[in-house]
């Protein structure tokens, strides 16, 4: 029989050792063999520390060329640590059994697969996120991802997780989801199929319950930004927009900012998905009207409905995602409802407060291309966005044109509308009499009055 108190002294200098040999991993566990630790652990007799130097020093034994031939027969030993009181222990349990699944056999693969979908659901933050690992790390081959997808294997019981009552574990199975997305060039295509993503279409659905709406709008756009290829992303923003723009019609005033902001940026994932596919030049946007028109809603200058400072910049902020893509930027300045028209007019002259001014002249010098490596646009669209800023100086209560509007902006003490002014000036056509980079407000007639003292005021 192992003693209690040696147990934890060697693991202790297993632990602390800087090298474990193949040796020493080998007469570790045969000095104690594994089922006598689990039976150790499983007792509760160990102080914490010493569970955890237990369960470091496996992980380091199982790390050795001894270990891992060791893994195959040290599975069932890992499965029964997932039903363990220490937490620890159920983590140690996860670790090794998705170090083992690429050694074992299909079948004893799907038993492992199935029992670390179930570990997902764990009341530890740990041992959920290491049975994620485990399982994304599985999914990376063609037949852990089949397994992990279909019915007939452990994507059964992932649909089980997804329809769990626990937020928390519902979006750590959503995010496992998002990930296997990317493995393979076809894999986006086989889980729209799959049903696996339902479950988040369900919370973004869920107008009732705002909070659970905005997590899972929260969730779509951190996957959407860390998915692994343009591919992917425009594949499941296409997948996920007809939903968000359902929401959009129903949301209410706490959910419908994020929800244009997130409709934005997987439009504009959508628009620079297609420049990279589209080999003659037509640019989709497309899946930007929908967006647009929305937005319309919210800035229309001349719309009957109010809405708060907060949704205004939501929406000025939306179009500053889209507008970072060029097929986005000509999609705002050419749409019908002319939203671009209300961008000017906020940004240069009468917005219900400076927060919606502010937000208005950064979206206003996004559209025209601050931030793009091709900031050039379509004739029709440059002009359309020259007449629309003339149109929003004219507004002002500023005296003369666009120029005069910028030069009071830059003249103010307000560090944060001082740069949103620069941001506008260097970013359209270039001044042919200071050959300073300015924008389409420098033109001749006002060179010499209030055009001159904004170029000269962007030189310093």
């Amino acid at each position: 029989m192992v003693s209690t108190p040696s147990l934890p002294s060697a693991a202790h200098e297993i632990a602390d050792s800087v090298l474990l040999t193949d040796e020493e991993a080998e007469q570790f566990l045969h000095k104690f063999p594994l089922p006598h630790i689990l039976e150790t652990l499983q007792r509760g007799t160990l102080s914490y520390q010493a569970t955890e130097f237990v369960c470091a020093a496996l992980r380091k034994v199982f790390s050795t060329s001894y270990g891992v031939q060791q893994l195959p027969a040290a599975t069932p030993y890992a499965l029964e640590a997932l039903d363990a009181s220490s937490y620890a222990l159920r983590r140690l349990g996860c670790q090794q059994l998705g170090a083992a699944l690429p050694a074992v056999s299909a079948d004893q693969q799907q038993r492992i697969a199935g029992a670390l979908v179930e570990a997902l659901t764990d009341k530890d933050t740990g041992v959920g996120c290491d049975a994620a690992a485990a399982l994304q790390q599985y999914g990376s081959t063609q037949q852990g991802f089949q397994d992990l997808v279909s019915p007939q294997g452990a994507g059964h019981q992932l649909s089980a997780v997804l329809a769990s009552s626990n937020p928390v574990v519902r979006m750590r199975a959503i995010a496992l989801v998002f990930g296997l997305g990317g493995q393979f060039e076809t894999s986006g295509k086989i889980l729209q199929k799959s049903g696996l993503l339902q479950p988040l279409v369900k919370e973004l659905t869920n107008v009732q319950d705002p909070l659970t709406c905005l997590s899972a709008l929260s969730l779509l756009k951190e996957q959407m930004e860390q998915a692994s290829s343009s591919r992917l992303q425009s594949l499941l923003a296409n997948f996920f927009l007809p939903h968000l723009e359902q929401l959009l019609r129903q949301a209410d005033s706490i959910v419908k900012p994020m929800t244009m902001q997130v409709a934005a940026a997987l439009s504009a994932a959508v628009v620079k998905a297609s420049n990279t596919d589209t080999q003659d030049g037509n640019k989709s946007s497309a899946p930007a009207t929908m967006v647009i028109s929305s937005i319309k809603q919210v800035l229309d200058v001349n719309g009957r409905d109010d809405f708060s400072v907060a949704e205004e910049q939501a929406a000025l902020d939306a179009l500053c995602e889209l507008g970072m893509q060029q097929g986005g930027a000509e999609a705002i300045l050419l749409h019908p409802c002319r939203v671009i028209q209300d961008v000017t007019s906020k940004a240069l002259g009468r917005a219900p407060s400076p927060d919606v001014t502010l937000a208005a002249v950064h979206a206003l010098a996004t559209i025209a291309g601050a931030e793009r490596l091709e900031a050039v646009i379509s004739s029709a669209a440059e002009e359309a966005l020259k007449a629309a800023v003339y149109d929003g100086a004219a507004s002002s209560s500023h005296q003369g044109g666009p120029a005069h509007v910028l030069l009071a902006y830059l003249e103010q003490p307000f560090t944060d509308l001082r740069i949103a002014a620069y941001r506008s000036c260097p970013c359209m056509k270039p001044c042919q009499r200071c050959e300073n980079p300015t924008s389409v407000l420098c033109v001749p007639e006002l060179h010499a009055d209030a055009q001159g003292k904004v170029c000269r005021t962007m030189k310093t």
